[in-house]
C-alpha cells in the first residue's frame, strides 16, 4: 500500500508535470520555480485528504476551483484570454494522467509483475505526461499565432518580454535591412540607457530631436504603416538578441529594437512583435507558411 509520504510525493510530481503540460499547450513558458510553487499549492487538497483520512473530505466546489488557484500562482499575471484554455488543458491533462495511471495499475502491473506499482506511478506515469508535454508544441496548433519570449541585451543590460512571432511585422531598418523587434515603450523604461531614454520618449511622442552624439550610429527613425495608422518609430541597434520559439531558445540575427507609443497587444498578452525570419537557425521552408497575424 502506498503510504502518505509517497502519496504526497506523487501529488507534487504529477501536479508539476501537469502544469508544464499546460504551459506547453497554451504556449506560455514557466520557470522551474513557478512550477514548483504551483505543484506545492496543488498538493494541499491531497494533504487535506490524508489528514482527515477521508477521500471525500474536499468539497466538490473547492476541487473544481483549486486548479484556478494553481494557475494563478504559476502563471500570474495570466492574460484573460488564456484562462479558459489553461483551465481546460489542466483538467484534460489530469483526466488523461488518471487514465494512464489506471491502465498501469490494472494492466501494466499484470504484464510486468516484477515492476512495483510505486515505480509505475512515481516514475513511468510522470515520464509519460512529460513526454506528451514535450510533443505538444509540434501538434497542438497551426502556426496562426505563436507566442514566446525574446531577450535583448543593450549595454550589458538584459530585457526579457513576451513576444508574438508575427510574420506580418516586415519592419527593417532602411540602411542595413535588419529586422526590427517592436516593443511597448512602457516595458523598456528601466532597460534603456539614460543617454537615449529621453530621445526615445521624445521621438515616440512625435518630437524630432537630435540623437545623442555617442549613439548616433546606433539610433534611427523609420516610418511604419499599419491597420491602426501610420507613424514613425525610434529604433536602436541591440548588442545581442535571442528568442524562445517551438520549445527552445534560438539566437536571432542582428536586430534593431523599435519602440511603440501604443501597446502591441490590447490585453497585455505580449509586449513585443518579431518576425520569425529573425531566428538565425530557423528552417526557412517551414516558416514560409507564415507565423502570426
Amino acid at each position: 500500500m502506498v503510504n502518505g509520504i509517497l502519496t504526497l510525493a506523487m501529488s507534487v510530481e504529477m501536479d508539476g508535470a501537469l502544469l508544464w503540460l499546460t504551459s506547453r499547450f497554451v504556449g506560455i513558458r514557466l520557470s522551474r520555480f513557478r512550477i514548483a510553487v504551483g505543484a506545492a499549492v496543488g498538493t494541499l487538497p491531497t494533504l487535506w485528504v490524508l489528514l482527515t483520512q477521508n477521500l471525500y473530505s474536499v468539497p466538490w466546489g473547492i476541487a473544481l476551483i483549486w486548479p484556478t488557484v494553481m494557475l494563478a500562482v504559476s502563471f500570474a499575471p495570466l492574460p484573460r484570454r488564456y484562462w479558459f484554455t489553461s483551465y481546460a488543458a489542466l483538467l484534460c491533462g489530469t483526466v488523461l494522467a488518471a487514465g494512464i495511471g489506471l491502465f498501469m495499475v490494472t494492466w501494466a502491473t499484470h504484464l510486468f509483475p516484477d515492476v512495483s506499482v510505486i515505480v509505475w506511478l512515481l516514475v513511468v506515469l510522470p515520464m509519460a505526461v512529460l513526454g506528451i508535454a514535450w510533443w505538444l508544441p509540434v501538434w497542438r496548433r497551426t502556426p496562426s499565432e505563436v507566442t514566446g519570449e525574446v531577450r535583448l541585451v543593450l549595454e550589458d543590460k538584459s530585457l526579457s518580454v513576451r513576444v508574438l512571432w508575427d510574420s506580418g511585422n516586415q519592419l527593417r531598418d532602411p540602411v542595413l535591412r535588419r529586422p526590427v523587434v517592436v516593443l511597448d515603450t512602457n516595458s523598456v523604461i528601466e532597460w534603456l540607457p539614460k543617454d537615449i531614454l529621453g530621445w526615445v520618449v521624445d521621438t515616440v511622442g512625435g518630437q524630432l530631436t537630435t540623437p545623442p552624439p555617442a549613439w548616433r550610429d546606433r539610433l534611427g527613425v523609420i516610418s511604419f504603416h499599419s491597420l491602426g495608422g501610420n507613424g514613425r518609430l525610434p529604433i536602436v541597434a541591440v548588442d545581442y538578441a535571442e528568442g524562445y520559439l517551438n520549445g527552445r531558445w534560438h539566437r536571432l540575427v542582428p536586430v534593431f529594437a523599435g519602440f511603440s507609443a501604443n501597446p502591441v497587444a490590447g490585453d497585455g498578452a505580449y509586449q513585443a512583435l518579431c518576425n520569425p525570419s529573425a531566428v538565425a537557425a530557423m528552417n526557412q521552408e517551414s516558416m514560409k507558411e507564415g507565423v502570426g497575424a
